[in-house]
């Protein structure tokens, strides 16, 4: 019979991250930060010093190595704490694609900006979403052509795509992928890394989301990208499978959030009953 039973540093861990946010993300801050539409510094620096970003990467390349369960405790905290999910979003992205990232990463990514990640000072998003098609990854527009110096030349855009004000601030990047042999279908694509200051990487709009702007939403487009050798992910003609990895990752932690929020929200719901007085 499985054993569901969280362990001693799992209960510890849960405890420290709740009253860690209970002084540091209370709900007028998230409030406050909704209306800003910024999560603030202090907070990205106090969640890397906690320990909680990109957890899931081996402690060499930044992260804590935490276990898939003690990853779903933070993010499910993390849910409770910000109703918006601005904060899980940040936390999660990070946790699942940023793990696929590093398994797949050269050792030129891991250093350049892998590494500076856990503490606050990078990005690892996940760039999947498309205009017209949404994340139908096997109906990406993206291309990747070869590039006549190495590499790969990369067209193609992304829409939708959480944190991108972000990335742009810490010289971040994303997880994108794209056709490498478009007549093969889902077995001719290939993963990268992008860093969204790059040239040819161009920021599109930022969307205006009703009840999560703490963190950006947004879009970039890619012209003419010149994607050297060393910032592929896995394999060429394997990026299908390493985006289904990835969701497979974030799923859990998402599902997570919305357990934390949702419980969060019965409690305020449940005392505003208890304490309203009837009329009339």
């Amino acid at each position: 019979m499985l054993d569901y039973t969280f362990t001693e540093e799992q209960d510890l861990f849960r405890e420290a991250v709740h009253e860690w946010l209970s002084k540091n993300l209370t709900l007028e801050q998230v409030r406050q930060n909704d209306t800003n539409h910024e999560l603030p510094k202090k907070l990205i620096k106090g969640l890397g010093d906690l320990g909680l970003l990109c957890l899931t990467l081996p402690e060499e390349d930044g992260g804590s190595d935490a276990d898939w369960v003690t990853a779903t405790i933070g993010a499910e905290e993390l849910g409770y704490a910000d109703l918006s999910v601005a904060t899980p979003v940040f936390y999660l992205v990070q946790a699942s694609w940023g793990y696929v990232i590093n398994k797949l990463a050269s050792e030129t990514v891991k250093e350049k900006y892998i590494r500076r990640a856990g503490t606050g000072n990078g990005f690892l998003g996940i760039g999947v979403t498309e205009p017209g098609g949404g994340s139908d990854v096997a109906g990406f527009k993206t291309n990747f052509m070869p590039h006549k110096d190495g590499g790969w030349n990369v067209n193609g855009e992304k829409c939708y795509i959480s944190g991108t004000a972000e990335a742009v601030d810490v010289d971040g990047g994303y997880f994108v992928s794209g056709f490498t042999k478009r007549e093969a279908g889902h077995r001719g694509m290939t993963a990268a890394f992008v860093p969204l200051n790059w040239e040819g990487v161009e920021i599109t709009k930022r969307f205006e989301n009703m009840g999560r702007m703490a963190i950006s939403t947004g879009g970039f487009q890619m012209t003419d990208v010149h994607m050297p050798e060393e910032y592929q992910l896995g394999e060429t003609n394997r990026g299908f499978y390493h985006t289904m990895e990835g969701f497979d990752a974030a799923r859990v932690l998402v599902s997570a959030s919305c357990i934390g929020a949702s419980q969060r929200g019965l409690e305020i719901g449940s005392d505003y009953i208890k304490e309203g007085e009837a009329v009339g």
